[in-house]
């Protein structure tokens, strides 16, 4: 503690008055090897770590999102049936499951009810405007039946509509304007070829309007999110080559994310992967190699507390003949104990690593070591 002391106190005894010019990015500070050692300063070489050409980081693979589908049911009710199970495969058009649906029988009434009135009023028009020619019926009484058709044309369509939207097809609804009888059993039908990825109920539960029933999946492309430190989101590009440890198939990066985790302080770089190995499956965790823009660049590794911050810039101190130079690098991956770094080195430098705060204050103008 003691010697620790005393260097500091030697630091200040030796700088020159506040008033000094901060010194620039590039420009050498002059001192002696006896003051750098009067003030601590201490040098290490600078120590290479060549970039590897692809960067592995750890992911988990997800279904793109235009390749699920959750299958709701429209109307509550009471499940009947479930014809298929979790990881069963589907063909766009199965019938996955049935539902006795009361508010499916009131809607059906309710389209009924429009329908018929539609088709009893189209009926009616036609014969007014058959006899209207002949006095038989005033031009008034055809104006108003052609207004309450159309309303009721509307309504029906409407109607129409709503079957149509809780799953009844086209063919469903004929048969229903065909018999006139109600059929409350609602049939959800598979949209897409595909696997379930999730069944949500059993048969004899009640639920209610679109709660969820099935969750469906295609299983080819997927997707691997990476999670990769945000300071080295920028050695990516969209299209890199993509690998996975231990399977055989390559991807390539789709996006990168404009955001960062806070808590991990990662940024995620999705790959997709379109004809990926079977054995991959949604939510397995994976480590994903990805090719870097800065392959063959030249890394160096340098101590944590030999780096000093300039606003948002980091720069080292390197050691010349006849003094030091702060030299800008760029952080490529900050740890505890030490970062990773580029810059322009030739690789034979030697770098500060203590005393770095005495060179720091002159370097700002706070005085020179003297």
């Amino acid at each position: 503690m003691l010697r620790a002391v005393t260097i500091i106190m030697s630091a200040v005894c030796l700088t020159a008055p506040l008033a000094a010019a901060p010194v620039r990015a590039g420009d050498e500070l002059a001192i002696s090897a006896v003051q750098a050692e009067r003030v601590g300063i201490e040098t290490s070489p600078l120590e290479q770590q060549p970039a590897p050409a692809g960067l592995s980081f750890p992911g988990r693979i997800t279904v793109p999102p235009d390749r699920t589908r959750l299958m709701n049911a429209q109307l509550g009710g009471r499940v009947e049936r479930l014809l298929v199970r979790t990881d069963a495969v589907v063909k766009a058009g199965d019938v996955l499951a049935e539902i006795q649906s009361p508010a499916l029988a009131s809607a059906q009434s309710e389209f009924l009810v429009a329908f018929n009135k539609e088709r009893l009023l189209k009926t009616n028009l036609d014969r007014e405007e058959q006899l209207a020619p002949y006095g038989a019926v005033p031009r008034k009484q055809v104006i108003v039946t052609q207004s309450e058709y159309d309303q009721a044309r509307a309504t029906a369509a409407e109607r129409r509509a709503a079957l149509l939207h809780v799953g009844m097809t086209e063919a469903a609804i004929d048969r229903l304007t065909a018999t006139q009888k109600l059929d409350p059993k609602l049939t959800l039908i598979a949209p897409i070829d595909g696997v379930v990825l999730d069944s949500a109920t059993m048969p004899g539960q009640t639920v209610e309007a679109l709660a969820l029933i099935f969750k469906l999946a295609q299983l080819s492309p997927l997707w691997a999110e990476v999670q990769v430190p945000a300071l080295r989101a920028e050695d990516f590009a969209v299209g890199a080559r993509v690998t996975l440890k231990g399977h055989d198939c390559i991807g390539r990066v789709v996006s990168i994310g404009s955001s960062v985790e806070p808590t991990s302080q990662t940024v995620i770089v999705r790959a997709q992967f379109d004809e990926p190995d079977t054995d991959l499956r949604p939510g397995q965790m994976i480590e994903a190699q990805i090719a870097s823009t800065a392959s063959g660049k030249t890394e160096w590794r340098v101590r944590t507390g030999a780096m000093v911050r300039r606003g948002p810039e980091a720069y080292v101190f390197v050691q010349t003949d006849t003094g030091f130079v702060a030299t800008p690098v760029k952080v490529r991956e900050e740890l505890p104990a030490f970062a990773v770094v580029s810059g322009s080195f030739r690789g034979d430098e030697r770098i500060v690593v203590r005393g770095v705060a005495a060179l720091k204050g002159a370097w700002q103008g706070l005085g020179g070591v003297e």
